[in-house]
């Protein structure tokens, strides 16, 4: 019989793939996170609730509001102990997951994102979700083919209202059945 779905256990897991350590996002995490992200606009421009300018304050108050009960975020580690971005769940809507991530401009196209969403893929599921869904910008071709890759099927536009990207946007809205 299947586990029902529990997001709201604390997020105090480490999680490991061949390449990554996925860890508790935290904000001791956020300078790094600034200084990653901070410089890349165009990545800023493709995550919906991210501030811009990114400062490490603005990165540590978007981690407390995405690390709290139903949030599962992770910080994503090399071997050699380099940041590289996030990748996580959590904010569900009827009990269904929404997934995320963003990836470094110097370490994308190198399957991060993909490895790092199969790990937390398989965290969902032994959460007990059956389904998780994500969101695309227009033109964001690359978070496309990383959503396809890890199994999730477009279903077509919603809107949403993102302030921080210029109120009501077009986006493709992806879903993901896991159980």
């Amino acid at each position: 019989m299947r586990q029902p779905i529990d997001l709201y256990v604390p997020n105090d897991v480490r999680l490991a793939t061949p390449r990554l350590t996925l860890e508790p996002l935290r904000t001791s995490h956020a300078a790094a996170f600034a200084a990653l992200l901070g410089p890349d606009p165009a990545a800023i421009a493709m995550l919906s609730h991210m501030p811009d300018p990114l400062t490490a304050k603005a990165a540590a108050e978007w981690i407390e509001l995405r690390t709290g009960p139903g949030g599962h975020v992770f910080a994503l580690f090399l071997a050699d102990g380099s940041f590289i971005g996030t990748s996580g769940f959590g904010g569900p809507r009827d009990g269904v997951p929404g997934f995320g991530y963003w990836i470094g401009a110097a370490y994308r196209g190198l399957g991060y994102a993909t490895e790092a969403g199969q790990a937390c893929i398989a965290r969902a599921r032994a959460l007990g979700a059956r389904q998780m869904v994500a969101e695309t910008f227009p033109g964001n071709r690359a978070s496309e083919r990383v959503l396809a890759k890890l199994g999730f099927v477009p279903q077509g536009p919603v809107e949403r209202h993102y302030p921080l990207r210029g109120g009501w946007r077009r986006l493709t809205f992806h879903s993901l059945k896991i159980g």
